[in-house]
């Protein structure tokens, strides 16, 4: 069974005392991504705050740039794929905008959307076991490693 808490404060910040967190404001995020060509890239974000257990984790995100897009903002025609404002969600604690749950599909938990193009901690062998950050529509399931660097405020 997935802890929400636990699995927010581990995946954003893994040397913190999680009992005790309220809500976390970040001052900033980076985002580094390996593709499976073996390149490095990054997306920055001035903003990137997540709120507390009660509002179940949502994201505020904003300010990006870098070499790796822009995926945490993407919406495509008729679909909005930002992961910006949304709620985290797990296999057990489903909080996203599609009718199944994106975090059972792909076995991992993330700020969804409609399945998010942007997810990097997939394990779900279907999507290859890797990570996707992307605004290609199709997306491409592509990132085999990926690290997530926070500044607190």
């Amino acid at each position: 069974m997935f802890s929400l808490r636990r699995y927010v404060v581990t995946l954003v910040l893994p040397y913190t005392c999680s009992q005790y967190i309220a809500s976390i404001y970040i001052m900033c995020a980076c985002e580094q991504i390996q593709r499976t060509s073996g390149l490095w890239y990054s997306a920055e974000y001035s903003t990137f705050s997540i709120s507390d257990e009660a509002s179940k984790y949502r994201l505020t995100v904003d300010g990006y740039s870098g070499d790796a897009v822009n995926a945490m903002m993407i919406t495509v025609p008729g679909h909005n794929y930002a992961s910006n404002g949304k709620m985290f969600s797990t296999p057990d604690s489903d909080n996203d905008e599609w009718g199944d749950s994106c975090a059972v599909s792909t076995s991992c938990g993330w700020w969804f959307a409609f399945c998010s193009i942007s997810a990097l901690n997939v394990v779900n062998e279907d999507y290859g076991g890797y990570g996707i950050w992307t605004t290609d529509y199709p997306p491409v399931w592509d990132v085999q490693a990926s690290r997530m660097l926070v500044k607190l405020n």
